[in-house]
């Protein structure tokens, strides 16, 4: 720093305690003057005026009342009160710096992590259409996808262990905000030889001359199919039973008989079973939960978008 850039230290000594706050301007030209080594530097960096820079030594040193800078051979050098002082402001600016970074990266990726419930049938059938076009979105964001059935599923969001839940079943809790996606319908799967695979669409009234392999009681899909059977006084003959659609699935295409399933997951096994529209029609609904404490992120939000595109 040469004389020329001198703020005016012909003040009279101040006083020990400071008279009044300090302000970020005045902090800020101090650790630009650091740094840059000169006011008028210091003043080209902010964008301002040499004097203007001078102005603000000049006001902290009196806020202050520490000598922050002395004349040496005509130059502005700093004293140590004035090196420590820079150490704090310069930590100071750092935590800034890092909170900055935090708000840039939250605003570009939310938390950086997505945590996702969903049934195994969805995360095999619907998602990974989804989950392709997020990551190309989101590059940087870590996923983390988890399969159980409903009741746990449910468990993990009131637990704040996902973001959300995607699922077929029904979550009955008040802590649960449920949103509808879509609404489809069950499907018969065959084996591809199989003599109902000609059909267009099967009746439910056929089922009851094949072997079978369906969802047990506890799944909405064979709730409904039982009380269309008891209505139209049919009964099925039920060989295999099971509480995994992607289980029926393989069971068909090697032969084992005919099933009853969402379409996602039969649309896993294209080329490996005949899939028909089962008649009358079956409601697959597809719904996803979030807890009502927690609002979405901004990963949620994104995710949701596409999903909804798609769904």
């Amino acid at each position: 720093m040469n004389s020329s850039d001198l703020p005016d230290f012909g003040l009279p000594p101040t006083p020990t305690t400071m008279a009044r706050p300090l302000n970020f301007q005045q902090i800020q030209a101090f650790k630009t003057v650091m740094e840059a080594g000169t006011t008028t530097r210091a003043a080209q960096i902010l964008n301002t005026t040499q004097p203007s820079i001078s102005r603000r030594l000049t006001e902290l040193r009196a806020a202050t009342g520490l000598e922050l800078f002395d004349l040496y051979n005509g130059r502005l050098r700093p004293t140590r009160e004035g090196r420590k002082l820079y150490e704090s402001v310069r930590r100071h600016f750092e935590g800034l710096e890092k909170i900055e970074t935090a708000v840039h990266l939250l605003r570009k990726f939310g938390t950086g992590v997505l945590r996702i419930g969903s049934t195994p049938t969805l995360a095999a059938g619907l998602l990974p259409e989804v989950m392709t076009q997020f990551i190309r979105q989101n590059p940087e964001v870590y996923v983390n996808l988890q399969t159980f059935g409903t009741p746990q599923l449910r468990d993990y969001l009131s637990q704040g262990l996902v973001d959300f839940v995607l699922t077929t079943g029904h979550i009955e809790d008040s802590d649960v905000i449920s949103t509808p996606l879509q609404q489809t319908h069950a499907v018969c799967v065959l084996p591809l030889n199989h003599l109902l695979a000609k059909r267009q669409t099967v009746d439910l009234d056929d089922l009851q001359h094949h072997r079978l392999v369906l969802l047990d009681d506890n799944d909405d899909i064979m709730v409904a199919m039982r009380s269309l059977l008891q209505r139209r006084h049919g009964q099925t003959g039920i060989m295999i039973e099971t509480n995994s659609s992607l289980t029926i699935c393989a069971m068909v295409a090697a032969g084992a008989g005919i099933g009853v399933v969402n379409p996602f997951v039969a649309k896993t096994f294209a080329g490996q079973l005949a899939v028909r529209p089962l008649y009358p029609e079956i409601p697959v609904n597809v719904s996803l939960a979030r807890s009502v404490a927690l609002a979405p992120s901004m990963l949620t939000q994104r995710f949701i978008e596409i999903l909804t595109t798609q769904a």
